[in-house]
């Protein structure tokens, strides 16, 4: 009876990852970034399960509209000083999130809203979309508050995840792990509970990275919020 339970669950998430992504488990939204860049740039990354789609606005100033959820907007480029970073509501124009930053370091951001997130309701995390020639980068983002800490598995297709190594071992609510690298090919994403492969939240396949793609898999809440887990694989570079 467990076994059929974990199946379904599967396979509704499968069914959002499907819509989400225009394609199961295929790269969403995110801006291409190549060669190295100055000053610093900033996005949205929606998670938010209450909102459908997201405006981002800098310094008052709409700078990405209609953001779907479990997709990024485009970088926006900002000078080195405090911003104020706001999600609104698409639509309405009602503000969810709203805090300053200082981006006087430079660098690239990612500003991800979510429920269940302490601090300002959202997460905010420097990201390095850096390309490494021949290989892939990958890291995982977690912000599924229905479900503990978890465990990214990217394995080749058809393996068995009992005797695979996760690339993220220990990811807890509210947290980005490194970037790891990995060879080129076609993956398959699978993410469970911590330390747990038998208990799978949620399983994509045909996952392409090329050599020189940065990738983020962002773990949410279903839309409207609570299970099936859901996933998204958002372009970092390349």
């Amino acid at each position: 009876m467990r076994t059929r339970r974990l199946s379904s669950a599967i396979a509704i998430a499968s069914v959002f990852l499907a819509s989400l992504a225009c394609g199961e488990g295929q790269p969403t939204g995110g801006f291409l970034t190549t060669g190295p860049t100055t000053g610093a740039r900033v996005r949205l990354i929606h998670a938010l399960t209450s909102s459908s789609a997201l405006d981002f606005a800098v310094d008052g100033q709409v700078a990405a509209t209609n953001v779907p959820f479990g997709t990024a907007s485009q970088y926006v480029l900002v000078s080195l000083a405090p911003h104020q970073l706001q999600a609104r509501a698409t639509g309405t124009g009602t503000v969810l999130v709203d805090f300053t930053r200082d981006l006087s370091t430079g660098g690239s951001f990612s500003l991800i809203p979510a429920a269940g997130l302490a601090q300002f309701g959202a997460l905010f995390i420097s990201d390095d979309p850096t390309p490494v020639t021949g290989q892939a980068r990958v890291r995982g983002v977690h912000v599924a508050a229905a479900v503990g800490p978890v465990s990214v598995y990217i394995t080749a297709p058809g393996a068995d995840i009992t005797a695979a190594t996760p690339l993220v071992p220990l990811l807890p609510f509210g947290l980005a792990s490194d970037y790891v690298q990995i060879a080129p090919g076609t993956y398959r994403v699978r993410v469970t509970r911590a330390g747990s492969p038998s208990e799978v939240l949620v399983d994509v396949g045909n996952v392409t990275l090329s050599g020189g793609a940065v990738r983020t898999v962002l773990v949410t809440d279903a839309p409207g919020g609570g299970l099936p887990t859901g996933l998204s694989v958002i372009v970092d570079a390349g």
